[in-house]
């Protein structure tokens, strides 16, 4: 990978870059404060010819990675989303996403576990893939060690136990996340702070590792700043702490106070406002800057101290002397909009708010600090620090030791850290689970971006086969689910494996029962497989079980018995998220060897699956067996020759050649398949 804008010293980032680049797989980014992980985003989006979209928890959070919240985006409610909760998308939304590549969800520490089921089974609903978050690429950003998700105590708590049995609702707890291989990569190259004391010190209080002698250092920073220290701001643990300090300080200076109005052009939700609409200001008043300067005078969190106000002009002096007029500026507020003329995602613009980037800043919040970083901070402890990680996000915000000042001695009980969390951390930087990701990745990326889930199949077949044979059962599993994820029809896979292991004859276990079934099955072993899977059945009833049972019977002419499995399978089907390959198989069976209709089950894998050609090519195959024609009221070529007898190969030349050249035509086709009534009574001829 030759560009100047990844590190190439930074092993971490290049492992992150090709997972971006190269591949599909979802992945989780971490990293402590000041490795970067914002900074990489930025970048990568720039070098790799992929659509994104970004968002995040909180509006604040939203506007600095200039992205949309969460909940706006998927149209999710305030409340806990319970299981189905489904957020409301318009179609321009649906579109967005249907021609995205990659979401990143940012600050990803702060979502909660239901929430993020809520964002899989909208993305599940709104593509109709089943795959986790709709087959979509996900890159979750975050720092666990930093504040956990917010839950009120009550009733609200009590509904996430009861759903999620358990006491802390990190997004990774979700029901989506257990059901997927989520490799985590941790930056840990720290480009922030030059401090390798501090740094130790920081990283122990991260890791729940303090020793007494780092807290005996930080005690040594029990100090009051004076007035030679210059912009201070203090951090406190809770909000009404932090207001209460900014009022009392303005009100203590006895000079003239100015109110600067901010103003609103557009939408721009209230809750997403980075500063006060009322900037209350008077000469001698601390405040922080709220974003970064282009001319780079000063950046998201430098503190001055304002030196002139008149009625349209402040001037602040920061702590190395400088004095500046501050301009106004304004933040924009994005939705994503897909444009069908050009067909491209874009980021529109909803709303703009204007105000001088500014806030009294004698004193924020630890929470709200998350994401900036101080030259100096006095750390209030008044009220101790309660919430796990809160003491390494109050610590990890300024440079350097000598820029800390607490107001009284730290405990060592301040530096908790969740178990749970420490627990997740330990699987960071996994190179064989990264290694085996990227392989897969890569071996598949290629037909997923032709929307060719058959050969994507394939692929993950051959890595089923090539780990299987390693004696990597884990992986041969993990592949195994892929694989039947992304199948819809598997008629060119009979005959791809000539070799089930011996080994996995041997193993007790269900798992290796499995993948032996699967080889079997596609190694033309059909009896074989059916014994095999019988076994698994026994102990362990799932879809994907039911599916090799269903396709074995099928190979050996058993359609009765075969089409009695699919009634099973049916029952675990769920139609708002249909799986492609039992759409497929189903439909095929019952046209083929039962007498069933299967004709609108054809006609849903095609609404699901729009850019699989195979499927339109079945449901025309299905048309024709019952003389039903495709209804056009205006003139269209390809619906012309959906309804003509021309051979399969030649309508799939013209298929392809809309694809490229005429992909309106392909629009209109699906629309017409979609609106068509099927009279699945006719009889079969």
């Amino acid at each position: 990978m030759q560009n100047t804008q990844i590190d190439p010293q930074n092993h971490e980032q290049q492992l992150a870059y090709e997972l971006v680049a190269n591949t599909n797989s979802s992945f989780f980014l971490t990293g402590r404060a000041g490795t970067g992980k914002t900074t990489f985003l930025h970048n990568v989006q720039k070098l790799v010819g992929k659509q994104f979209i970004t968002l995040a928890p909180t509006g604040v959070a939203a506007i600095l990675a200039d992205g949309d919240t969460i909940h706006s985006f998927f149209g999710l409610p305030m409340e806990v989303c319970t299981p189905g909760t489904c957020g409301k998308m318009n179609e321009a939304r649906i579109l967005t996403l249907l021609h995205a590549d990659t979401i990143i969800i940012d600050e990803v520490s702060m979502v909660r576990c239901d929430v993020m089921d809520a964002i899989d089974y909208t993305m599940r609903k709104a593509l109709r893939n089943n795959m986790p978050f709709g087959g979509k690429q996900m890159i979750f950003v975050g720092d666990m060690f930093q504040l956990p998700p917010v839950v009120k105590q009550g009733p609200e708590k009590d509904l996430l136990k009861d759903l999620y049995h358990t006491d802390d609702f990190f997004f990774y707890k979700s029901d989506v996340i257990k059901r997927m291989r989520l490799v985590k990569i941790e930056f840990q190259k720290v480009y922030r702070q030059d401090d390798e004391h501090f740094l130790h010190i920081l990283e122990n209080v991260r890791m729940n590792k303090v020793t007494p002698e780092d807290i005996m250092h930080l005690n040594g920073r029990v100090q009051t700043p004076g007035e030679a220290d210059g912009a201070v701001i203090t951090l406190a643990s809770i909000n009404k702490t932090a207001d209460e300090i900014n009022i009392q300080r303005l009100e203590e200076i006895e000079a003239e106070e100015f109110v600067y109005e901010g103003t609103v052009d557009g939408n721009f939700e209230e809750k997403r406002f980075p500063v006060e609409l009322k900037l209350r200001l008077k000469v001698g008043a601390q405040v922080m800057f709220t974003r970064n300067d282009l001319q780079k005078r000063w950046a998201n969190g430098t503190l001055g101290k304002v030196t002139k106000l008149t009625k349209d002009e402040i001037s602040v002096t920061l702590n190395n002397g400088e004095t500046y007029v501050v301009p106004c500026c304004s933040w924009e507020s994005y939705s994503y909009d897909y444009n069908k003329e050009e067909r491209k995602m874009k980021k529109e613009l909803t709303g703009t708010f204007t105000q001088y980037p500014l806030k009294l800043a004698w004193a924020i919040t630890v929470h709200k600090s998350q994401g900036m970083t101080f030259d100096k901070l006095s750390l209030d402890l008044s009220r101790g620090m309660f919430a796990a990680g809160q003491l390494y996000v109050a610590l990890s915000r300024v440079r350097t030791l000598e820029g800390l000042y607490l107001s009284k001695n730290v405990i060592p009980q301040y530096a908790h850290t969740s178990r749970e969390v420490l627990t997740y951390a330990s699987e960071y930087n996994n190179e064989q689970q990264i290694g085996n990701e990227i392989e897969s990745g890569k071996a598949v990326y290629g037909a997923i971006q032709q929307n060719d889930y058959d050969e994507a199949a394939k692929q993950y077949l051959m890595l089923v086969a090539k780990k299987a044979e390693d004696g990597d059962f884990k992986e041969a599993m993990q592949q195994a689910k892929r694989f039947l994820d992304i199948l819809v029809c598997d008629e060119h896979l009979y005959g791809a494996i000539e070799d089930v292991p011996e080994s996995l004859h041997r193993s007790s276990h269900w798992a290796p029962k499995f993948i032996a079934a699967l080889l079997s099955l596609y190694a033309q072993k059909y009896e074989e497989a059916l014994a095999l899977i019988g076994e698994v059945l026994e102990g362990h009833q799932c879809a994907e079980a039911l599916y090799i049972k269903s396709r074995a019977l099928a190979k050996l002419e058993r359609y009765t018995e075969a089409d009695e499995t699919n009634c099973q399978l049916a029952n675990v089907f769920e139609m708002a998220t249909p799986d492609a390959k039992v759409l497929f198989m189903i439909a095929m069976l019952n046209e083929m060897h039962i007498g069933d209709p299967g004709l609108d089950l054809m006609r849903k894998l095609v609404e699901a699956r729009p850019k699989y050609d195979k499927g339109i090519h079945a449901l025309r195959l299905l048309m024709k067996r019952h003389n039903v024609m495709l209804d056009s009221p205006k003139e269209s070529e390809l619906i012309e020759a959906f309804n003509s007898d021309l051979s399969e190969e030649n309508f799939d030349v013209l298929l392809k050649e809309c694809r490229s050249k005429a992909p309106k035509s392909i629009s209109y086709l699906i629309l017409r398949i979609k609106k068509q009534e099927l009279n699945e009574e006719q009889s079969i001829d």
